[in-house]
């Protein structure tokens, strides 16, 4: 659940919680279909707005593909251009791949073998294509970077800075072919090991490959950031979310198409490649990135729409920072690696590596591969057609069949479904390659590109549907990427062997049908083995933190107290809690939420408590003495101060966060935002019942393992009252996780059953779906837990109140003074959190801002804030 925060009336503080995780939010996810009209609810008007929006993204996303769709056009006019030029020289015969290919200087590829302007040699073609296939293995492990971005950023702004590297990355290229000299001189001279050309400025080959690997990782490092932004219209399409990745997938292939219209431009216009590159980078910075800026929806948009799609809020960041990010690449190696599966996986992705290499074959050797194959027939002009009809039949591929296959996913019911399909399609793909590759046809080698781009985009849609079907919703993303890191890694090394083979055999075809009949052997039987073993499994792997992460959204630590909880057997649950379907989403959430799960969870959480050992009981009550006797009421408070109980406190601290009782004054803004959406009378006896749910078993926990101090004065009457409230914990008592009582924990087990009363703010059907979307974003947005445990240890300020009857008098400073005061014997900071309205108070009493937070949920907002009162040696 959420910590709650400190309020002030004009000068003194109200309420202040450290209210924890008694309930997790279920995680967001991405797959095919709505499961209530909810998503629908929206007008047909915006839902074409959204089409338009989408299909207009798609068109600047294209522009914005980036240099590795492209792969063999743009080989050819680098290599044209003067790129690796040193590679033709016969003074490198010694040490540069020549000597080893034993290509005389003459021999060409270009447009015209006649003209020695337009022309470069085998030899730095292959320099080059090895080049930019190493680059872009490298470049796919940037996946992750950029999902990374998305969360931070969102689509609109992360699409937005991709097209501004993007133009970044075009321009570091054309600087270099100006340097090299562009096309104005192929000749050679005694200056080649340190000049790209004769026309140019003299770099070194070292200088040379680091600025063209750098403008090559750059453009496409803007191209995956445009291409995320695809994400940012899952939620405003909710029934079309498959459709949508696979749009993301076919702009790539569509991207193929963009150096044939460089050439055409060069060739219409008589521009050089560096300017047009130049031109190209304006075009991608000002008109993509314009449109990018118009279309993509922006986070907070992203956000609200997924409110209105899941009834839920999803979290800001799924990735948080660089250990975030190391924690997603170690599930997605425990996913890859786990015992009940790992061997298949290492099958799977050796089949997908030989499946892949032709494709890439075609995709970055085709010019030369045409050459060959149509030498005997009129030479390299046909056979250069051969790499630009590629490129055009991608495009087609990319625009038509991508579609389909998200369209037909969006109806499948299971990950698996179709999978079987796909790997003898892909099996059919590679046996035309290896039959007809090597007929000098046309209308043949047509066939044969089209079954090479199908094999390409089944390659990666199965990959796509094979990591959601091993992995849990929350790391599908890094499964991805992880397992095509894999397996175009182990795509590279078999290129290289390609490369091998075509330095010994001086062919291109031969390596093509060898890789092809390799690959189409590894489809088949793959297949026979799927069938026979039935190796997909019902539902994802769920590694222990994941069990864990989902008892949580049930208030449980267990599978079985969960599937308790939620009515329904164990099996049930997890398949249910492994779905990436709205549908399945949005009733996992209804379960959590409902009043039978909040019985539940208190017969759970007193169970649990009955079985707990007569040693933890004794050690639980050994600590709470120690504490009591460490620390005494100092001698500056000891009339007013002293040591209370949950008993005592609890209707102070409920009556000073609440507000109700009629006896005026303020109550706690992040309480009022929130229980506010319940109803605005903050009498009504639903509200208090869940206020007091809600706070109840953090004071129990507070008296335990932390300290409640309690401001006790005596009324006209002589009665003693409790006047404010301050529950504290000394360092090192907080749980595990950061938290005064994780989720499903003992500690809130035992708060919840000591207190008695079902946790009834988690009931949807009576705090209502207003109030349950601001709660969870408020725990979700402000990651109080995760701060507390980075910060170290420290004297945590979980809850401070003052009743209503008594605000203004100053016995809150006293209670932070007090805290203060041990802090300084202990030398350790003071800690706590509160709202936006109280940050000025705490700043009068020592405190500064350590991090602030605004929460908006539906266009209200609750600013939140950290503070920190440091040590003073």
């Amino acid at each position: 659940m959420a910590k709650m925060v400190a309020t002030h009336s004009n000068s003194q503080p109200r309420g202040q919680s450290a209210a924890d995780e008694e309930t997790s939010l279920l995680p967001a996810s991405i797959d095919q279909k709505d499961a209530t009209t909810t998503a629908s609810s929206s007008s047909s008007s915006s839902s074409l707005t959204s089409w338009i929006r989408l299909l207009t993204f798609f068109i600047a996303s294209v522009i914005a593909g980036g240099i590795m769709p492209g792969q063999n056009e743009y080989n050819r006019l680098f290599c044209e251009a003067g790129i690796f030029r040193y590679a033709c020289h016969e003074e490198f015969a010694d040490s540069s791949i020549t000597a080893t290919l034993d290509y005389d200087a003459s021999d060409t590829i270009g447009h015209d073998s006649d003209s020695a302007s337009s022309s470069c040699c085998p030899a730095q073609w292959l320099l080059i294509a090895n080049t930019m296939n190493s680059l872009s293995m490298f470049v796919t492990f940037l996946f992750l970077l950029s999902g990374i971005m998305f969360d931070i950023l969102g689509g609109r702004k992360c699409a937005t800075l991709g097209c501004a590297i993007l133009s970044v990355g075009f321009g570091i290229l054309a600087v270099l072919l100006r340097l090299l000299g562009g096309v104005d001189d192929h000749t050679t001279n005694n200056d080649v090991s340190i000049n790209g050309g004769g026309g140019g400025i003299m770099i070194k080959p070292s200088v040379e490959t680091i600025l063209f690997a750098m403008g090559v990782l750059t453009c496409d490092i803007g191209s995956f950031f445009v291409n995320v932004a695809f994400y940012g219209f899952l939620f405003h399409l909710p029934t079309k979310q498959a459709l949508i990745l696979a749009l993301s997938n076919s702009c790539f292939s569509c991207a193929s198409f963009l150096p044939i219209v460089v050439s055409g431009f060069m060739d219409v216009s008589g521009y050089t490649l560096p300017s047009v590159l130049l031109m190209y980078g304006v075009v991608i910075l000002i008109g993509s990135g314009g449109v990018c800026w118009l279309t993509v929806p922006s986070l907070e948009e992203y956000h609200s729409n997924a409110l209105v799609v899941l009834g839920l809020p999803i979290p800001r960041r799924t990735v948080k920072g660089w250990e975030g990010m190391k924690k997603q690449l170690l599930g997605a190696k425990k996913v890859l690696t786990h015992p009940d599966h790992a061997m298949f996986h290492k099958i799977s992705m050796v089949v997908l590596a030989m499946g892949w290499v032709p494709a890439f074959v075609y995709m970055s050797m085709a010019d030369p591969l045409g050459q060959e194959i149509f030498g005997g027939e009129g030479g390299g002009g046909i056979g250069l057609s051969l790499g630009v009809s590629f490129l055009k039949i991608n495009t087609l591929v990319g625009l038509l069949v991508g579609p389909a296959c998200g369209l037909l996913v969006d109806k499948f019911q299971h990950p698996s479904d179709g999978l079987i399909e796909i790997c003898m399609l892909m099996t059919v793909s590679l046996a035309v390659v290896t039959l007809l590759c090597g007929v000098a046809s046309w209308m043949v080698q047509i066939v044969v590109l089209i079954f090479v781009c199908i094999s390409q985009t089944m390659q990666l849609l199965f990959a796509m549907r094979y990591a959601v079907l091993f992995s849990y919703p929350n790391r599908v993303g890094v499964v991805t990427g992880a397992l095509i890191f894999v397996f175009g890694t182990l795509s590279l090394v078999l290129i290289l062997l390609v490369s091998l083979i075509i330095v010994i055999t001086k062919s291109y075809l031969l390596p093509v049908r060898i890789v092809s009949t390799i690959g189409m052997m590894a489809w088949a039987a793959y297949v026979v083995y799927i069938k026979r073993e039935e190796r997909f499994p019902a539902s994802p792997t769920l590694l222990p933190e994941d069990e864990i992460e989902i008892a949580k959204n049930f208030g449980v630590s267990t599978i079985e107290d969960a599937a308790y909880v939620a009515d329904m057997s164990p099996d049930a649950l997890l398949k249910l809690s492994a779905s990436t379907k709205v549908a399945d989403l949005r009733r996992l959430s209804d379960i959590a939420l409902s009043g039978g799960a909040c019985e539940r969870i208190l017969h759970v959480a007193r169970r649990n408590s009955s079985r707990m050992s007569s040693e933890d009981v004794q050690r639980r009550r050994s600590s709470q003495i120690s504490i009591q006797e460490e620390f005494p009421v100092p001698d500056f408070a000891w009339d007013k101060v002293r040591k209370g109980s949950f008993e005592s406190s609890f209707d102070c601290i409920t009556t000073a966060f609440n507000g109700h009782g009629g006896f005026g004054g303020s109550n706690e803004p992040s309480v009022d935002w929130m229980f506010s959406a319940m109803t605005n009378d903050r009498d009504d006896p639903i509200r208090v019942e869940a206020f007091g749910s809600f706070l109840g078993p953090m004071l129990v926990v507070s008296e335990t393992y932390g300290m409640i101090l309690e401001v006790v004065v005596n009324d006209e009457s002589g009665r003693t009252n409790v006047a404010a409230s301050c529950a504290c914990y000394p360092p090192g008592t907080l749980d595990s996780d950061g938290s005064t009582m994780k989720a499903g924990g003992d500690r809130y087990h035992f708060g919840l059953a000591t207190y008695g009363l079902a946790p009834t703010f988690t009931n949807k059907e009576i705090t209502g779906e207003a109030f349950v979307q601001r709660l969870a974003a408020f725990k979700q947005d402000s990651e109080w837990d995760q701060r507390r445990k980075d910060y170290g240890e420290m004297w945590y300020i979980g809850l401070l109140g003052t009743h209503p009857k008594y605000q203004g008098s100053g016995y809150g400073r006293l209670l932070l003074d007090v805290v203060s005061n041990y802090a300084q014997e202990t030398k350790h900071d003071c800690y706590l959190e509160c709202s936006g309205p109280n940050i000025a108070f705490y700043k009068r009493c020592g405190y500064d801002v350590l991090w602030k937070n605004e929460i908006t949920i539906h266009g209200d907002s609750i600013v939140l804030a950290g503070m920190v009162k440091k040590y003073q040696a």
